[in-house]
């Protein structure tokens, strides 16, 4: 059974920097937001498949889900949430507030949420995660 972490822990934070070469900061209070980058999505990809305690696994996510957000157009856009929506899927209760945060689902124009809002959305519609999404 998978352990719900509701939020990003320090130890997950900084083994994920050092992980992946990034700066870390007490200070970075979105550090999952803060230091992902777009174009190493691949590579946060490739190690949510490793073994890895929880509350990186959920701070992973988060960097993926900036990623995607962040993807230079709809194109690439597209192909990585194909990609990553099974792991929500899959991982919906460790994922829980991932999936209720990029949802905004308390925003009634989605077209001034999120670019991956509409997306999530239709997620939490098939699956019923939670929230009842407009």
């Amino acid at each position: 059974m998978t352990e719900t972490v509701l939020y990003p822990t320090t130890l997950a934070r900084q083994a994920l920097a050092m992980r992946f070469g990034l700066p870390y900061d007490n200070a970075m209070q979105d550090w999952e937001w803060e230091a992902a980058n777009a174009d190493d999505f691949d590579q946060y990809l490739a190690a949510y498949t490793l073994a890895m305690p929880s509350d990186q696994r959920f701070s992973l996510m988060e960097m993926l889900m900036q990623s995607v957000e962040d993807s230079p157009d709809e194109s690439v856009f597209n192909n990585r949430w194909a990609r990553i929506r099974s792991l929500l899927k899959n991982h919906s209760a460790l994922h829980a507030q991932t999936i209720a945060y990029w949802a905004c689902s308390d925003e009634v124009d989605v077209e001034q949420a999120f670019r991956v809002s509409r997306p999530m959305r239709e997620l939490l519609r098939l699956n019923t995660f939670g929230g009842n999404p407009q």
